[in-house]
């Protein structure tokens, strides 16, 4: 697809703020191609507002049911909605993060579609997201559905959070608590947290540390304690002030420990990049069963373990042994189709967008 760009046309489906972020960087430079895209988006948390901050037009998809019944319903809207959007757009290629509805509608109109997926572990998704023409996990993903499925050494997190692409050298004071639903699909019912254990120690520990809170739960807090709440469209940087995450969230478990803030996950959900993160002493899991514990080893690292140069070691040779995926997705996407052959032929070539491997 390369020098073809007049006739270039790129569809993103978003489902969820990391899906922005994750492609951000992308679209940035589809913009100084002068490549026309077109973005459909859920109302799903700070969304649209991180798209209206960034000044990318968008088409809303509505923002969700929570019953079994509902969210069936709503993908079946979904669907004929991204046909219709489709259709008018004509677009020669379709991106997303793990979006089964936009595989479908791409299949259906014959078009292509590349999708990064690292969730692995969900059942109900994993028969159509294997379907897209190209699919992207880290290596530690799982499972291998086709020929034109690569397996990188990549977190998404650094699509955006990589040094290159964030400045992360900030002063760091206090903790960063982030809280999700429990009720997405890919979640069992043993994923459900004590609400009022989780309260009621960050309120204690806000006696003596500033204690940043991003929830998608409504949360009622002392006012004479020190939360505060993160805002939404510089999240990354409240998140880079703090020297401790605790959350639910697997993505943000993920943003903390690539940025080389020790990271506390509590979830029944387990994916493979979460195992990865743990091995390089970044991240520590918990399952909720166990939600106690991880409270108090949010205690025991913000009393020095691990040590700060132990953290900073532990990041640089995860920055040393991962790709700068957004540099990645350009190159991949600008040379279509001959990167997918080259990717498919020589996947080690991927390599040189380790930084310090592309000179």
């Amino acid at each position: 697809m390369k020098n073809q760009q007049s006739k270039y046309r790129v569809f993103f489906d978003l489902n969820h703020p990391a899906d922005f972020h994750f492609f951000k960087h992308l679209m940035k430079w589809m913009n100084t191609q002068n490549i026309p895209i077109k973005v459909v988006a859920r109302d799903k948390e700070c969304l649209h507002l991180l798209l209206d901050d960034a000044g990318i037009a968008y088409t809303s998809r509505g923002r969700g049911k929570n019953s079994i019944t509902g969210k069936y319903l709503y993908g079946i809207q979904i669907l004929l909605l991204l046909l219709f959007m489709f259709i008018k757009f004509r677009p020669n290629l379709a991106c997303g993060l793990s979006s089964p509805y936009l595989v479908i509608a791409s299949r259906i109109l014959g078009k292509p579609c590349i999708t990064f997926d690292d969730t692995d572990n969900n059942p109900r998704l994993l028969p159509l997201i294997r379907k897209s023409t190209f699919l992207i996990s880290p290596s530690t993903y799982p499972y291998n559905f086709h020929k034109r499925h690569f397996h990188l050494p990549v977190l998404k997190e650094l699509a955006y959070l990589h040094p290159g692409l964030f400045n992360s050298e900030v002063e760091r004071s206090g903790l960063f608590f982030r809280i999700t639903r429990t009720d997405s699909i890919h979640h069992s019912t043993s994923s459900k947290l004590d609400h009022s254990v989780v309260l009621e120690r960050m309120e204690s520990l806000s006696r003596e540390h500033t204690v940043f809170l991003s929830s998608e739960l409504e949360i009622k807090y002392l006012d004479n304690t020190s939360i505060r709440p993160a805002n939404p469209i510089q999240i990354h940087k409240d998140l880079a002030s703090c020297n401790v995450f605790w959350g639910n969230s697997a993505t943000m478990a993920a943003e903390a420990a690539v940025l080389g803030i020790p990271a506390v996950f509590v979830s029944a959900e387990k994916f493979a990049y979460i195992t990865e993160l743990e091995q390089y002493g970044l991240l520590y899991y918990y399952h909720p069963a166990d939600l106690v514990n991880s409270l108090n080893k949010l205690e025991v690292i913000m009393n020095g373990d691990p040590s700060e140069d132990q953290l900073l070691h532990s990041r640089k040779k995860l920055l040393r042994e991962k790709l700068d995926i957004s540099a990645f997705m350009v190159w991949f996407i600008d040379n279509l189709p001959q990167s997918a052959d080259t990717m498919a032929s020589n996947p080690e070539y991927a390599l040189r967008f380790i930084s310090g491997n592309n000179e």
